[in-house]
């Protein structure tokens, strides 16, 4: 999997070969079909690895009981640095063309854990996140806006990185659009 995040990086998921892929594997390609079927199970594996990576961190996160903003700052931060292994232009634009239903997944991923951490917080009754804002209006917020400026489409057609993108959703949580 490391080998394919490795190539991926410059070409994207589609255009690595399983011939390359085994070579930078230090492997045969024999051998890398006796633990793959296909370079799409390899590609969903390490897709199926990032959200569990996100998901631990999370899960350690919420434990912890930090902030509210310690949380979102975190959890966006740290979405950069791990979302770093797939998610990069050409990553992003073959899951969009050739792969979507992986980034389905991901979505899908992303917004039910993204839902849970605002409920964890919004239920401890943390009123310093919310302002007197109904917590209902805070979660949609807060999820709609990240599920449309994260999105592969929005990112790649207005020439962002995922870094930047990120950046300003922490910034734009942290601190609004108005200033004080």
């Amino acid at each position: 999997m490391s080998a394919l995040i490795e190539l991926s990086k410059t070409r994207g998921f589609y255009q690595v070969t399983m011939d390359e892929l085994a070579a930078a594997a230090g492997l045969s390609k024999r051998t890398l079909y006796r633990y793959f079927a296909s370079k799409d199970e390899i590609i969903e594996a390490v897709v199926d690895n990032f959200m569990e990576r996100m998901g631990a961190e999370i899960d350690h996160l919420i434990s912890a009981r930090r902030t509210p903003e310690e949380v979102m700052t975190f959890i966006l931060n740290n979405l950069t640095r791990v979302g770093r292994i797939i998610i990069n232009p050409p990553v992003m634009d073959d899951l969009r063309r050739h792969y979507p239903h992986l980034w389905k997944k991901i979505d899908d991923y992303r917004m039910r854990r993204l839902q849970q951490v605002i409920h964890v917080l919004l239920d401890e009754g943390n009123r310093e996140f919310t302002r007197e804002i109904d917590p209902r209006i805070v979660a949609t917020i807060l999820v709609a806006s990240t599920q449309a400026v994260l999105n592969p489409e929005f990112i790649l057609s207005n020439g962002l990185t995922f870094e930047e993108a990120v950046s300003q959703l922490v910034e734009f949580f942290k601190h609004g659009f108005i200033k004080a």
